[in-house]
């Protein structure tokens, strides 16, 4: 049997010796068919795939079967049992394991036989389009497709959407993109502004394409399409206001871009270039899935001492497009639920995965103006909102607290600045309160500076965070004793004693009373000691050089 149609058993520990009696119809680019067939997986069902792609004439004896043409369609023991709605409901509700145990007991296949059949004169070339599919087909229940245009001879479905969207984005023979510069308005600023808009092609562009390349009959039909691949979100205005419209004026014509191409151009979160339509988890579960698929990455990539990361090692990784697919489910985890330690593990952990997710994808920042672009642009989709490296650090882990390039920051007087989140912004729900100054120890921004890499856990947040404060303070700080014994300076990471020095005290000593408690027994803690418990001592506070090389071990 050809590419076109390929049958796979998946073996499960359930049994290897029951037949097989589920049969998923599908394509390659159906999000609804990887959604049942991980269902399935996920509860142990064995299942052969038909897949159907570029094959409208097996496409449409199937559809005859079932009674309606959108894909998956999932049978059990020879009927039609329904789309990925109907599958997912039906296991959870234990029916659909009803409906296979009395299909093994009766013998039956998955698919039926008219559709078998179909299969092998389809593999012998023989197959032709069954009368009943040249006319419209009636939707079911469980189907979605709809008419686009009362009165059109030609309609279009989502599956067909998705089938042109991903010739239209294939990079050797699909639409041209192009970064194109437009007058932005007033919203973006006082005057106006220009700005540009990488990656992008208009309505005309992408219609003229389909009409080129046989993907639709003629402009209408394939302006239908358009509409339809931005309803589904395949491709989106980048102001999102304008519709899918040919517009005589290209000058002014509004511009579309791939969805899945926009985390790369750094116009969308890194975890959005496909929306997640699964039914999402329990934010636990989603929390410890997080969790292992980093470990597993710093298990493999990550040096010994937890500071050089091989970056180039993990974008290449099968784990890292696992771990990129799996990040889709942030988009719509509940984390209401979560409690104070376990936001904190949560946002821990993702912040540092969004850290070396970025810098797969856009490589690392050279200067300090790219810096501050990197950190307060990379995002993760969280909950249906955006959330960068800025909004978790300073959002999320420290109370809402400004940055350290703030303004108030910048000039010693916080109060001056507010936090990321505004008033009644959403994401001030996960919020940490109080704020722990120890998350500046676990947070790694990918410099050679940055704290050694690990994974953090809800039942342990408190001793692992202590272990990393202690980790930091053995390497981040330089006591100068006097011939007394006592301590005239010391110098500190800039994170304590400058970036984000309100964390750790009013004062300057308070802060260094702040790190000799995370200090090693010795003469330099006793000696800094002495000089802050010493009203007539002198103990000044200097920092240390930020190494910002990459974190690469080169």
């Amino acid at each position: 049997m050809d590419d076109d149609v390929e049958r796979t058993k998946e073996t499960t520990t359930t049994t290897t010796t029951a037949p097989v009696v589920v049969a998923v119809v599908g394509t390659a680019s159906c999000p609804h068919c990887v959604r049942a067939k991980k269902a399935l997986d996920d509860a142990g069902f064995d299942y052969e795939e038909i897949r159907v792609d570029d094959a409208p004439a097996l496409r449409a004896s199937s559809s005859a079967c079932a009674g309606f043409r959108s894909v998956p369609q999932v049978y059990v023991g020879g009927e039609i049992y329904g789309g990925a709605d109907d599958t997912c409901a039906g296991i959870a509700s234990g029916a659909f394991g009803e409906a296979c145990d009395r299909a093994r007991a009766n013998g039956a296949e998955g698919a039926p036989r008219a559709l078998r059949e179909a299969a092998e004169r389809h593999e012998a070339g023989t197959l032709e389009m069954p009368e009943e599919a040249k006319k419209p087909a009636q939707a079911s229940s469980s189907s979605w497709l709809t008419d686009l245009m009362a009165g059109k001879k030609e309609t279009t479905s989502r599956a067909s959407a998705y089938d042109v969207a991903k010739e239209m984005s294939d990079a050797k023979n699909g639409v041209a993109r192009r970064a194109r510069r437009r007058f932005a308005g007033l919203t973006d600023g006082i005057f106006g502004a220009f700005k540009t808009y990488k990656g992008t092609f208009t309505a005309k562009e992408a219609v003229d394409w389909m009409v080129k390349n046989g993907k639709a009959t003629d402009e209408a039909v394939a302006t239908e399409i358009g509409a339809e691949m931005v309803r589904e979100r395949l491709i989106a205005d980048v102001d999102a206001t304008h519709p899918f419209v040919v517009v005589e004026d290209e000058s002014k014509a509004p511009l579309f871009r791939f969805q899945s191409e926009a985390p790369a151009l750094g116009c969308a979160p890194l975890n959005a270039a496909k929306l997640f339509t699964g039914e999402p988890r329990d934010a636990k579960t989603v929390v410890e899935d997080v969790r292992r698929r980093i470990l597993k990455l710093y298990d493999a990539f990550l040096s010994s001492d937890g500071r050089a990361v091989d970056y180039a090692g993990i974008a290449a990784s099968d784990d890292f497009k696992d771990f990129v697919q799996a990040s889709e489910e942030l988009q719509r985890v509940n984390l209401n639920a979560l409690t104070r330690e376990e936001r904190m593990a949560f946002f821990i952990n993702v912040y540092n995965a969004l850290v070396i997710h970025g810098t797969c994808v856009f490589g690392t920042p050279k200067n300090t103006l790219e810096r501050l672009d990197f950190f307060s642009k990379v995002s993760y989709n969280i909950d249906g909102h955006n959330y960068t490296c800025d909004d978790i650090e300073n959002g999320v882990l420290r109370g809402n607290r400004p940055g350290a390039a703030s303004v108030g920051a910048l000039l010693g007087k916080i109060s001056l600045s507010r936090g990321p989140f505004r008033e009644k912004d959403p994401r001030r729900s996960n919020v940490v309160l109080p704020m722990d100054p120890r998350v500046h120890f676990a947070l790694v921004c990918g410099a050679r500076s940055c704290p050694p890499i690990r994974v953090y856990t809800a039942e342990n947040i408190d001793s692992e965070l202590e272990d990393a404060a202690y980790s930091f303070f053995e390497s981040e700080i330089d006591v100068t004793v006097g011939e007394n014994g006592v301590a005239s300076s010391a110098a500190v990471s800039k994170i304590v004693g400058e970036w984000y020095k309100f964390d750790f005290g009013a004062d300057e000593a308070e802060r260094l009373r702040y790190a000799s408690e995370y200090m090693r027994e010795g003469a330099e803690r006793d000696a800094l000691r002495k000089a802050l418990d010493d009203a007539n001592a002198t103990v000044s506070l200097t920092t240390r050089a930020y190494d910002w090389t990459l974190n690469d071990g080169k």
